[in-house]
Protein backbone atom coordinates (compact mmCIF):
# COMPACT_ATOMS: atom_id res chain seq x y z
CA UNK A 1 0.00 0.00 0.00
CA UNK A 2 1.54 3.38 -0.80
CA UNK A 3 1.83 6.73 0.89
CA UNK A 4 -1.28 7.80 -0.43
CA UNK A 5 -3.25 4.83 0.45
CA UNK A 6 -2.49 4.66 4.19
CA UNK A 7 -2.89 8.41 4.63
CA UNK A 8 -6.77 7.80 3.19
CA UNK A 9 -7.20 4.84 5.37
CA UNK A 10 -5.83 6.15 8.06
CA UNK A 11 -8.51 9.23 7.95
CA UNK A 12 -11.34 6.75 6.69
CA UNK A 13 -10.73 5.00 9.71
CA UNK A 14 -10.60 7.78 12.50
CA UNK A 15 -13.57 9.06 10.73
CA UNK A 16 -15.23 5.75 11.37
CA UNK A 17 -15.04 5.98 14.80
CA UNK A 18 -16.11 9.58 15.10
CA UNK A 19 -19.31 9.67 12.71
CA UNK A 20 -22.06 9.54 14.80
CA UNK A 21 -26.20 9.11 13.95
CA UNK A 22 -27.88 11.60 11.19
CA UNK A 23 -30.36 13.79 12.87
CA UNK A 24 -33.51 13.92 11.40
CA UNK A 25 -34.90 17.98 11.25
CA UNK A 26 -34.90 19.67 7.97
CA UNK A 27 -31.29 21.73 6.98
CA UNK A 28 -31.01 24.88 4.54
CA UNK A 29 -29.08 23.97 0.83
CA UNK A 30 -27.37 27.02 0.90
CA UNK A 31 -25.15 29.33 3.73
CA UNK A 32 -27.04 28.70 6.86
CA UNK A 33 -28.75 31.35 8.37
CA UNK A 34 -29.68 30.75 11.94
CA UNK A 35 -28.26 29.25 14.87
CA UNK A 36 -29.71 25.95 14.74
CA UNK A 37 -28.66 25.77 10.69
CA UNK A 38 -25.83 26.62 11.42
CA UNK A 39 -24.83 24.31 13.94
CA UNK A 40 -26.44 21.24 11.87
CA UNK A 41 -24.16 22.39 9.28
CA UNK A 42 -21.31 22.70 11.36
CA UNK A 43 -21.85 19.18 12.84
CA UNK A 44 -22.29 18.13 9.52
CA UNK A 45 -19.28 19.42 7.97
CA UNK A 46 -17.29 17.74 10.72
CA UNK A 47 -18.77 14.76 9.65
CA UNK A 48 -18.55 15.11 6.13
CA UNK A 49 -14.89 17.29 5.56
CA UNK A 50 -12.79 14.25 6.54
CA UNK A 51 -14.47 12.32 4.77
CA UNK A 52 -13.91 14.05 1.68
CA UNK A 53 -10.62 14.91 2.30
CA UNK A 54 -9.93 10.90 2.06
CA UNK A 55 -11.97 10.55 -1.12
CA UNK A 56 -9.68 13.36 -2.74
CA UNK A 57 -6.32 11.39 -1.52
CA UNK A 58 -7.84 7.71 -2.46
CA UNK A 59 -9.82 8.94 -5.88
CA UNK A 60 -8.51 12.47 -7.07
CA UNK A 61 -11.99 14.03 -6.37
CA UNK A 62 -11.59 17.99 -5.10
CA UNK A 63 -12.26 17.55 -1.34
CA UNK A 64 -14.66 20.98 -2.07
CA UNK A 65 -16.91 19.65 -4.73
CA UNK A 66 -17.31 15.95 -2.52
CA UNK A 67 -18.63 17.91 -0.05
CA UNK A 68 -20.70 20.22 -1.90
CA UNK A 69 -22.06 17.76 -3.58
CA UNK A 70 -23.11 15.71 -0.77
CA UNK A 71 -24.61 19.22 0.85
CA UNK A 72 -27.24 19.38 -2.11
CA UNK A 73 -28.07 15.47 -2.64
CA UNK A 74 -28.57 15.15 0.99
CA UNK A 75 -29.43 18.74 2.83
CA UNK A 76 -27.00 18.82 5.12
CA UNK A 77 -27.62 15.32 5.98
CA UNK A 78 -30.91 15.59 6.98
CA UNK A 79 -32.49 14.35 3.71
CA UNK A 80 -34.83 11.08 4.25
CA UNK A 81 -32.24 9.48 2.15
CA UNK A 82 -29.48 10.62 3.94
CA UNK A 83 -31.09 9.38 7.30
CA UNK A 84 -32.89 6.47 6.36
CA UNK A 85 -30.64 4.84 3.76
CA UNK A 86 -27.02 6.76 4.18
CA UNK A 87 -27.00 7.54 0.69
CA UNK A 88 -25.11 10.91 0.48
CA UNK A 89 -24.92 11.42 -3.11
CA UNK A 90 -28.40 10.30 -4.38
CA UNK A 91 -26.89 7.24 -6.50
CA UNK A 92 -29.36 4.91 -7.67
CA UNK A 93 -29.73 1.79 -7.88
CA UNK A 94 -28.09 -0.36 -11.15
CA UNK A 95 -30.04 -2.63 -13.26
CA UNK A 96 -28.18 -5.28 -11.33
CA UNK A 97 -28.75 -4.36 -8.28
CA UNK A 98 -26.81 -2.00 -5.98
CA UNK A 99 -23.29 -2.02 -7.12
CA UNK A 100 -20.29 -3.33 -5.19
CA UNK A 101 -20.45 -1.01 -2.41
CA UNK A 102 -24.08 -0.50 -1.47
CA UNK A 103 -25.95 -3.55 0.48
CA UNK A 104 -29.66 -2.96 -1.14
CA UNK A 105 -32.07 -0.87 -3.04
CA UNK A 106 -34.93 1.21 -1.85
CA UNK A 107 -37.96 2.86 -3.64
CA UNK A 108 -38.07 6.88 -3.09
CA UNK A 109 -39.94 9.15 -5.11
CA UNK A 110 -37.94 11.91 -7.42
CA UNK A 111 -37.98 14.40 -9.97
CA UNK A 112 -36.18 13.90 -13.11
CA UNK A 113 -35.59 16.73 -15.77
CA UNK A 114 -35.63 15.38 -19.41
CA UNK A 115 -36.08 17.91 -19.93
CA UNK A 116 -39.30 19.05 -18.41
CA UNK A 117 -38.89 18.30 -14.94
CA UNK A 118 -41.51 15.80 -13.61
CA UNK A 119 -42.30 12.60 -10.42
CA UNK A 120 -40.75 9.41 -10.87
CA UNK A 121 -39.97 6.28 -8.84
CA UNK A 122 -36.51 5.08 -8.45
CA UNK A 123 -34.76 2.55 -6.51
CA UNK A 124 -31.91 4.22 -4.51
CA UNK A 125 -28.94 2.64 -3.25
CA UNK A 126 -28.69 1.79 0.29
CA UNK A 127 -25.41 1.54 2.33
CA UNK A 128 -24.34 0.50 6.07
CA UNK A 129 -22.24 3.79 6.81
CA UNK A 130 -21.53 7.61 5.94
CA UNK A 131 -18.17 6.29 5.07
CA UNK A 132 -19.33 3.85 2.29
CA UNK A 133 -21.72 5.96 0.67
CA UNK A 134 -18.59 8.35 0.15
CA UNK A 135 -16.09 5.76 -0.75
CA UNK A 136 -18.58 4.47 -3.24
CA UNK A 137 -18.91 8.02 -4.38
CA UNK A 138 -15.14 8.29 -5.21
CA UNK A 139 -15.48 5.04 -6.97
CA UNK A 140 -17.98 5.89 -9.31
CA UNK A 141 -16.82 9.00 -10.21
CA UNK A 142 -12.90 7.85 -10.75
CA UNK A 143 -13.96 4.87 -12.53
CA UNK A 144 -16.67 5.54 -15.21
CA UNK A 145 -16.45 6.50 -18.11
CA UNK A 146 -19.51 9.30 -17.73
CA UNK A 147 -17.04 11.13 -16.18
CA UNK A 148 -13.39 10.79 -17.26
CA UNK A 149 -13.61 14.18 -19.28
CA UNK A 150 -13.70 15.69 -15.38
CA UNK A 151 -10.46 14.03 -14.28
CA UNK A 152 -8.11 16.56 -15.60
CA UNK A 153 -10.05 19.28 -14.17
CA UNK A 154 -9.43 18.13 -10.71
CA UNK A 155 -6.95 20.97 -10.15
CA UNK A 156 -10.46 23.77 -10.49
CA UNK A 157 -13.31 22.50 -8.44
CA UNK A 158 -16.18 24.54 -10.44
CA UNK A 159 -15.15 23.48 -13.89
CA UNK A 160 -14.88 19.72 -12.23
CA UNK A 161 -18.10 19.88 -11.22
CA UNK A 162 -19.18 22.08 -14.02
CA UNK A 163 -17.74 18.45 -16.21
CA UNK A 164 -19.48 16.06 -13.69
CA UNK A 165 -23.10 17.87 -13.64
CA UNK A 166 -23.22 16.58 -17.62
CA UNK A 167 -24.00 13.15 -16.62
CA UNK A 168 -24.49 13.22 -12.81
CA UNK A 169 -27.81 15.04 -12.81
CA UNK A 170 -30.42 16.02 -14.79
CA UNK A 171 -31.37 19.36 -13.17
CA UNK A 172 -29.67 21.94 -15.41
CA UNK A 173 -28.98 24.50 -12.90
CA UNK A 174 -27.05 21.33 -11.06
CA UNK A 175 -23.55 22.58 -11.14
CA UNK A 176 -24.45 26.14 -10.30
CA UNK A 177 -25.93 24.85 -7.12
CA UNK A 178 -23.08 22.89 -5.98
CA UNK A 179 -20.64 26.03 -7.05
CA UNK A 180 -23.02 28.60 -4.69
CA UNK A 181 -22.67 26.42 -1.48
CA UNK A 182 -18.69 25.58 -2.64
CA UNK A 183 -18.45 29.39 -2.01
CA UNK A 184 -21.25 30.76 0.16
CA UNK A 185 -19.06 27.72 3.00
CA UNK A 186 -16.00 27.91 1.65
CA UNK A 187 -15.80 24.88 1.14
CA UNK A 188 -12.60 25.25 -1.01
CA UNK A 189 -10.75 25.32 2.24
CA UNK A 190 -11.40 21.19 2.49
CA UNK A 191 -8.66 21.39 -0.95
CA UNK A 192 -5.61 22.68 1.36
CA UNK A 193 -3.31 20.29 1.68
CA UNK A 194 -3.57 18.74 5.50
CA UNK A 195 -0.91 20.49 7.87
Amino acid sequence: MDKRHRIAAAVLAVTALVLGPAQASAAPLGKPKTAHAKKLAAEYLDRAGPLARAVAVEFGIPASVTAGQSILESSWGQSRLAVTDRNFFGFKCLATGPGPIAVACHDYPTTECTPDCHQVQALFRVYDSMLSSFRDYGRVLSTSKNYTAALPLKHDPNAYVTEVAKKYATDPNYAAKVIRIMQENNLYRLDAPLP
